[in-house]
């Protein structure tokens, strides 16, 4: 009971953390990126290549200005965001108890870590990263959502 109280909770903290300009996924981003994390995984990949195919066209459709790209890196995050939050309901589905309580411990440092380093690209030359801590939420964001899937697929694969 106390796993699954941690883990709606967990979903709770990532959405009341997400960054103001959160929005929700669009249907054609979420798609983008499912379809090629399938090709990804089905050649025995992480998934790595998947983080920025929505994100970097729109950039560079938008000639890369800073509120342009920071607007193209919070659609790829809303995707990353459900992505992660599906991918932690499939863990617990697991039914490994402690590893369940592993992931819910393990967010608190993750969120640490997106809420205030990312914040610091704000803060430097823009240019350095496109999208600044809009993109590395998103860059921080999909990489929880791969680990998490990767732990999702062992902890349900028998």
């Amino acid at each position: 009971m106390k796993i699954v109280v941690a883990v709606v909770a967990l979903a709770a903290c990532v959405f009341a953390a997400a960054p103001a300009s959160a929005q929700l996924a669009l249907p054609a981003d979420t798609k983008a990126i499912t379809d090629c994390l399938k090709k990804a995984e089905s050649a025995g990949q992480f998934g790595g290549s998947c983080i920025g195919i929505v994100a970097d066209p729109c950039a560079e459709k938008s000639d890369n200005t800073t509120p342009k790209t920071k607007a193209c890196a919070a659609r790829e995050l809303a995707v990353w965001i459900a992505l992660t939050e599906a991918a932690a309901k499939r863990v617990k589905a697991g039914g490994f108890k402690e590893i369940s309580a592993a992931v819910v411990e393990s967010d608190k440092g993750w969120m640490q870590l997106r809420d205030k380093l990312c914040p610091a690209f704000d803060k430097i030359e823009p240019g350095f990263l496109p999208g600044d801590g809009t993109y590395c939420q998103m860059q921080t964001t999909a990489n929880r959502a791969l680990l998490l899937r990767k732990l999702g697929d062992a902890v349900n694969e028998h």
